[in-house]
């Protein structure tokens, strides 16, 4: 029972409130502190769309211990951000050269399933193997959560994290195109075709 909502909107009231969130937000500083060590690093780059914000309410999720909300919310981010990193990849040809679709014509893609839309980026070589492997596993932790069926969620919102910063890695991350070499932040050498890059 929660009747925190019917007090009197006073300053007492307020101040009670503050001090009520307070506790418990004091309570449980240590270990949402000792979570943030959990967390995968990042520096992404913005294909102009809104999954940042997302992200980063997926992780604070995380750290503040919401866990089964933490595993819904990564699943919303990579929705998002596999719909933004498509949406920053596409130009239309025309008679008088390449253009962006408008905003309306993407919209379209909203009502495209996502698997089918990876599907696409990984076939046209902008999603890697390891990206939309994690973006399966996203989706099926995603769907056993969003349907109230998650058994443990401590460890499947971090598995959650995880998948979620693989696909990151694959789209948007700094680090997809580029990597730290001796000390040198410097663009990635292209593989050979039919092998790895050395």
């Amino acid at each position: 029972m929660d009747l925190l909502p019917n007090q009197p909107k006073n300053d007492e009231v307020r101040e009670f409130f503050r001090s009520f969130l307070r506790k418990r937000f004091e309570g449980r500083l240590e270990e949402s502190a000792e979570r943030i060590y959990e967390l995968p690093p990042m520096i992404v780059k913005d294909p102009a769309g809104d999954y940042f914000a997302l992200l980063r309410e997926a992780r604070d999720l995380f750290v503040a211990g919401c866990f089964y909300s933490c595993v819904a919310m990564c699943g919303i981010v990579g929705e998002r951000l596999v719909k933004d990193f498509l949406r920053a990849s596409i130009l239309v040809e025309r008679g008088d050269g390449p253009e962006r679709p408008s905003d309306e014509a993407f919209d379209q893609l909203e009502r495209v399933e996502v698997w089918a839309l990876v599907q696409f980026l990984k076939k046209t070589a902008l999603l890697s193997d390891d990206a939309a492997k994690a973006w399966q596993e996203l989706g099926t932790l995603r769907n056993k959560y969003a349907h109230a069926r998650g058994k443990d969620p401590q460890p499947e919102a971090l598995e959650a994290i995880q998948y979620l910063h693989t696909l990151v890695e694959g789209t948007v991350s700094v680090f997809k195109d580029h990597e730290i070499k001796e000390g040198v932040f410097a663009k990635k050498a292209k593989p050979a075709k039919g092998g790895a890059a050395g």
